[in-house]
């Protein structure tokens, strides 16, 4: 007989639900133990705590066993029973589910790529269950799937599980003639307010493009303009901001079909109702998106649209008072870093590459997830010795970048492939070449779609985009450290790190990052290095006085033995009043007279 579940339950009704059962006894007290131990977690009274799934989730998320001491494998086997419990009460989608495969879903799904199995099978099992089949499923069965991750499963990030069935579903749909014809449309979260090209009048557009396309293509006859060729990546974050500047116009009530070219935006009415549109979003105040739109009009109106006399002064005026010059590093990154002052996350952090391999190799998940989760492993390993940017890490070529002379292993990046322009040259340690060398050899093959030679391989058939490989990166090192972190931290980090143990020299920071500027690596990284900085002064203060203190009690017990000598040999003396002072304070007095 199945015991109804409670219409409103708690944690402490779980403990009741699990009494209840015919489990054997050692399970309940297992299962009853990860339901108190969750509360603990949870910092609240067991009967205060609604068991829904939602909220428990949310909650659970920011949650890392270190810092709750608990270590990760018992953080999950707590996190799996107390799911047991919770299925008592509420209606959960387990997360590794043992219903059968349909025959129908199985046949099709044999016809697809492993990786898009793994994220569609999950979804054929819900729909075989509620007797729904390959050609009878419709957009709302999907959605209702969809519906159920979100509020009926306990296993983080469900939007993004969701994503992920999104794509694999409608690439699916697209190359695979006997999948179901259905496509699941992909709705941003994020809210935006910046508008298509199409909604804005053509001529606004080919404008756009003909002045990025003087951006590329530098004039060597003409008097002004760019000395050199804009890089891809300046010249899509330009056509971007040029969407983003006619879009505020628009939002602030200017018809889109009176925007017809760059001239528009640098009138002396939409200058303003563009900067005042920014200025409105953050509660009247600049910020580096205000600082950057305002220096791209101020650009804009000076060597596009040739505005001069007072319109060009004033808009400059306006770009000066709203321009953040930026002197060291950010809040953020300085509240990010700050977590490693701590010992002991410096040396979590430095031993993840083999943690990370060891969890690999005893993992019983599938192997393309064993296999990425090795890809991140080596992504983690190169970053620590060699901090590059997030584009270059994901554009590496096995052929290319890294490079065997003799018996070492180069990262090689060429001019043209970094940020500043200034070469990149490496021999890695032997420690990190073990760890691509296992990656390589034992897992690389399994992501690879087609060959190439790209280290960290993609869905597309080539390098995996950065902002992938940067999501994956970031999830690993919040889950293994328990802190937020992003791929540019690596940067940060390894600065840090080797300022604490050599203070002050800048140099070698600057040659490991890139900079082109000292100054750039003494602005961000001199706030870092405070607290080591200050340890060794004062180290240095007190191994002086500790020395002097030691030098002082061997001079006293010397004169001490010199004293009790002299009255061995010499007969008492009667004490006499010194009738001259030292002969210095003499001088002293003298040259005063």
């Amino acid at each position: 007989m199945t015991t109804p579940k409670p219409s409103r339950a708690t944690l402490e009704t779980l403990l009741s639900l699990v009494d209840a059962t015919e489990w054997p006894h050692r399970v309940k007290m297992d299962v009853k133990s990860s339901v108190r131990t969750v509360g603990r977690v949870l910092g609240g009274e067991l009967a205060s705590i609604e068991a829904d799934v939602p909220s428990l989730r949310r909650r659970l998320e920011g949650m890392s066993p270190e810092s709750v001491g608990l270590t990760k494998g018992r953080w999950n086997n707590i996190r799996s029973l107390f799911g047991k419990a919770l299925a008592l009460a509420v209606d959960v989608i387990p997360s590794r589910s043992k219903e059968p495969v349909l025959p129908e879903w199985a046949e099709v799904l044999a016809l697809i790529q492993e990786n898009r199995r793994w994220h569609l099978t999950p979804l054929a099992r819900f729909l075989g269950s509620k007797g729904i089949l390959p050609l009878s499923v419709t957009l709302a069965d999907l959605e209702a799937y969809h519906s159920a991750l979100g509020s009926d499963r306990l296993r983080s990030d469900p939007e993004g599980t969701w994503n992920s069935i999104t794509w694999s579903w409608n690439a699916c749909a697209r190359e695979v003639p006997s999948w179901p014809q259905i496509e699941i449309e992909r709705v941003s979260r994020k809210e935006t307010y910046i508008l298509d090209w199409s909604a804005f009048d053509p001529a606004y557009r080919l404008d756009c493009e003909a002045y990025l396309h003087s951006l590329q293509n530098v004039d060597l006859a003409a008097d002004e303009g760019p000395l050199r060729p804009a890089r891809p990546a300046t010249i899509e974050t330009r056509r971007y901001q040029l969407r983003v500047l006619a879009s505020a116009l628009a939002l602030s009530g200017r018809k889109t079909s009176t925007i017809s070219g760059i001239a528009d935006l640098v009138t002396p009415e939409a200058h303003e109702k563009i900067l005042r549109f920014f200025l409105d979003r953050h509660e009247g105040k600049t910020s580096p998106q205000v600082a950057q739109l305002a220096g791209l009009l101020r650009d804009l109106a000076k060597h596009r649209v040739k505005v001069d006399g007072p319109a060009l002064e004033k808009i400059r005026r306006v770009a000066s008072k709203l321009a953040m010059p930026r002197q060291g590093m950010t809040k953020k990154n300085r509240v990010r870093l700050s977590a490693f002052d701590d010992p002991a996350i410096v040396a979590r952090y430095l031993g993840l590459p083999s943690e990370i391999r060891r969890d690999v190799e005893k993992s019983k998940a599938n192997n393309k997830s064993r296999a990425v989760l090795a890809s991140l492993t080596a992504a983690v390993a190169l970053e620590q010795v060699v901090p590059i940017r997030r584009k270059n890490l994901a554009a590496l070529s096995l052929t290319k970048n890294l490079v065997q002379r003799g018996n070492g292993l180069y990262l090689v990046l060429n001019e043209d492939e970094t940020k500043n322009e200034i070469a990149i040259e490496f021999e890695l340690p032997d420690e990190t070449v073990e760890i691509l060398a296992w990656y390589v050899r034992e897992w690389r093959s399994i992501l690879l779609l087609q060959p190439n030679d790209a280290l960290f391989p993609g869905e597309s058939g080539q390098s995996k985009h950065p902002n992938t490989l940067g999501k994956q990166i970031s999830e690993v090192l919040e889950r293994y450290l328990g802190i937020e972190f992003n791929t540019h931290l690596f940067r940060h980090v390894g600065g840090k790190i080797f300022l604490d143990s050599k203070p002050g020299q800048y140099e070698v920071v600057r040659r490991v990052l890139g900079h082109k500027s000292l100054a750039t690596t003494t602005s961000i990284y001199t706030g870092a290095e405070t607290r080591s900085a200050g340890q060794l002064f004062a180290q240095v203060i007190n191994d002086r006085r500790l020395h002097l203190e030691a030098e002082l009690k061997t001079k006293k017990g010397k004169k001490t033995a010199h004293s009790i000598a002299t009255v061995k040999r010499a007969p008492a003396q009667p004490s006499k009043i010194i009738s001259k002072p030292p002969i210095h304070w003499t001088k002293k007095a003298e040259e005063k007279s």
